[in-house]
């Protein structure tokens, strides 16, 4: 089993439609490598850019050799209001599971952004739902702004690799709404809800690094400046 295939799906699925064009990193970040008592970690980032998206980032990571995988995410332009959309499939090994995270945050949540950006998955997401899992373990407490908003769609979960292909298929099945969501998005022209998409940005980028538990992981093994980095080029919107 290719461990990083969400890569091929992308590519797959993404690239030519939505015209992907490779952006440069800082070499800090591009592949970031440290030893663990659980064995060496390993993060490989590239960063692309669209008409409509500002960052679409894959990041491929190994975790101490038996768990590796792929991250996906991908951050509007600033005049669209694209939600925040993070796809993660990783493989364990050792355990025989797959773990498969999906995740839609809006960056105006109202009935206009939910109809357009979160019902088009809502029949996708049920027969996610159908298969069986157990909840994914988390890296850690989040902080009080993620608390308090919440993506609207949000999927974390574990899997026996048997169903691997069925992930994969839903996999795919995600990026084809998606590339249909994006060819529909246009322009946030109205002043009101303009401003509201740039407070939400800016109070999410202000608190996401402390809050988020994927950054505090970041922080504890790569130290605070490289993680600042990271999040600076990948993560904030």
């Amino acid at each position: 089993m290719n461990k990083y295939i969400l890569v091929d799906i992308v590519t797959e699925k993404l690239a030519a439609d939505l015209g992907m064009t490779a952006k440069p990193l800082p070499k800090e970040i591009k592949v970031m490598k440290t030893v663990l008592p659980s064995g060496k970690v390993r993060f490989e980032s590239t960063l692309y850019q669209t008409k409509k998206l500002k960052r679409v980032t894959i990041s491929k990571r190994n975790l101490g050799g038996n768990i590796a995988g792929t991250v996906l995410m991908m951050v509007s332009a600033s005049e669209y209001d694209i939600p925040f959309t993070l796809v993660d499939i990783a493989f364990d090994s050792a355990e025989k599971r797959i773990s498969a995270a999906f995740q839609i945050r809006l960056l105006l949540n109202d009935t206009k952004s939910t109809t357009e950006y979160v019902k088009p998955f809502a029949s996708w997401l049920e027969k996610l739902l159908q298969l069986p899992s157990k909840p994914m373990s988390p890296f850690g407490e989040p902080g009080e702004f993620i608390k308090a908003n919440p993506p609207e769609l949000k999927y974390q979960r574990t899997l026996s690799d048997n169903y691997t292909d069925e992930v994969l298929k839903l996999t795919r099945q995600f990026f084809d709404i998606y590339r249909q969501v994006y060819k529909n998005a246009e322009p946030v022209t109205d002043a009101k809800r303009r401003s509201e998409m740039n407070a939400f940005r800016s109070a999410y980028n202000e608190h996401i690094l402390g809050d988020d538990p994927s950054g505090k992981m970041l922080i504890k093994t790569f130290g605070q400046r490289t993680a600042a980095l990271f999040y600076d080029y990948l993560v904030y919107l």
